[in-house]
């Protein structure tokens, strides 16, 4: 399982750290849910408002409250809060630079998940 250190420190002086899954062991629906958390609705006017950085930070918490399976912090992960929404149970438990190193750490594993990496096929050549 993929590990992550963050730039603060435990008591003890050790890094804090957040484990997540092992990506091939995720499932389509840690997908969906990355898909479900951003939406887009217009008024009746036909006017849309949006947060590009809202909607990645939106993306970011939907993959880590699938995947985060531990941490150094005392509380609770967020798949364990019960109602809890993993943007207000991360928000509250780290530190804005541990949040925003763990997105920059992650990100390459959500893109991984999408096939973002993964070239295009290319056409069959035309006879």
């Amino acid at each position: 399982m993929p590990r992550f250190d963050l730039p603060s420190k435990q008591a003890d002086g050790n890094a804090n750290w957040v484990e997540v899954a092992d990506p091939d062991d995720m499932t389509a629906e840690t997908l969906f849910a990355i898909h479900r958390a951003v939406r887009l609705s217009s008024d009746a006017d036909g006017g849309t408002s949006y947060s590009p950085r809202e909607m990645e930070d939106d993306s970011v918490n939907a993959f880590l409250s699938k995947v985060i399976t531990a941490w150094s912090f005392p509380s609770p992960i967020p798949s364990q809060m019960n109602m809890a929404a993993a943007d207000v149970v991360i928000g509250r438990t780290m530190r804005a630079k541990d949040w925003s190193a763990l997105r920059k750490q992650v990100r390459p594993l959500m893109n991984e998940l999408e096939g973002a990496e993964q070239e295009d096929p290319k056409p069959p050549p035309a006879s």
